[in-house]
């Protein structure tokens, strides 16, 4: 077992930040946990980072009306390889908001390819550039058992 590996109380190999985030830009879909009219809701967004600022847009709705709100989320992207017996996971709690400032948003629309997800034949909606600030981020990995 190397002794550089920090693993948590299941074993699972621990994932420092800076891994947290490259497996974070690696994604573009992932999953955004968050609480509406006192009901937990679990919705799919496609997802870039500045820094270690999750970003994603929307349209109106329910992920718009949290991030105006200024309310707690999550944001979990994963990937499994079942044949392998290995994953990841990254998990990141923070505070959603909308961004207004022009400067950023066109920034963010020539530098981050992230579309917005909508259903296809539905138009091209207007859109909201939603980020998350990071309060905690934490990764897990289930590694392949040596032979």
């Amino acid at each position: 077992m190397d002794a550089d590996v920090v693993r948590d109380r299941r074993g699972l190999r621990v994932l420092g930040f800076d891994e947290c985030l490259d497996r974070l830009r690696g994604a573009t879909i992932a999953r955004l946990a968050f609480v509406h009219d006192g009901e937990p809701v679990i919705l799919p967004v496609n997802i870039g980072l500045d820094g270690a600022t999750l970003l994603f847009r929307t349209s109106w709705g329910s992920k718009l009306q949290t991030a105006g709100d200024n309310n707690a989320v999550a944001v979990e992207v994963d990937e499994v390889d079942r044949a392998a017996g290995t994953g990841w996971s990254v998990l990141v709690k923070g505070t959603a908001s909308i961004e207004y400032d022009p400067a950023r948003t066109e920034q963010w629309d020539r530098e981050l390819d992230v579309p917005y997800w909508f259903a296809e034949g539905a138009g091209s909606p207007d859109t909201f550039w939603v980020k998350v600030m990071a309060e905690e981020v934490s990764g897990r990995e289930i590694v392949a058992p040596a032979d």
